[in-house]
């Protein structure tokens, strides 16, 4: 029944945003009693808090396992910087998550670090290995990956270029791995 809830109150914070779904709306939907919804979790804090919590961990794990399944660097830098998760995470909600959840928010930013220091691993290994030139600042790539992200999680820069999240991501990996020049 907890992940029956979860899943209906994940529809809800789609179509409506963290702040304004209710646990009348999941409760009507499941036609069950709020107090049953209660017994699973004590607030929509938690609800939220759990929402969170598993997209996070989720998207550690996939990110660890794909890293396990591929020896291309293009590949392993897909399978870091692509956030796969339980739960979809659309861009809006990042929004609403870093205006008012700061814990959470802090908890997303934890993640993002824990992804460019997995970068930062990936490129030095690459170094060692002789597929990349050892002549690169791997803390001046990392500052800019992590700058690049932050303006991508900014939805009104996707939508003002016309561009998805991955359509970014996938010019910055080329961009990064095969350069400008002709």
């Amino acid at each position: 029944m907890k992940e029956t809830i979860m899943k209906m109150a994940v529809e809800k914070i789609q179509i409506y945003g963290l702040r304004k779904f209710t646990m009348d709306e999941i409760a009507s939907e499941l036609k069950i009693s709020k107090k049953t919804i209660y017994k699973y979790y004590k607030s929509k804090e938690d609800i939220i808090l759990e929402y969170i919590n598993t997209i996070i961990e989720s998207d550690k794990k996939y990110t660890l396992n794909a890293l396990e399944e591929s020896d291309l660097l293009e590949d392993k830098l897909h399978s870091i910087i692509y956030s796969y998760h339980k739960y979809k995470l659309p861009v809006s909600i990042l929004d609403e998550i870093h205006k008012f959840y700061y814990k959470q928010w802090e908890k997303i930013q934890e993640l993002k670090t824990f992804k460019i220091n997995i970068i930062e691993d990936v490129l030095k290994k690459s170094i060692d290995d002789g597929m990349i030139k050892n002549d690169i600042n791997l803390h001046l790539i990392s500052t800019t990956l992590e700058s690049v992200s932050n303006t991508f999680l900014d939805y009104k820069f996707l939508s003002d270029n016309n561009l998805t999240l991955k359509d970014a991501m996938n010019e910055v990996i080329k961009i990064l791995l095969y350069g400008i020049l002709k």
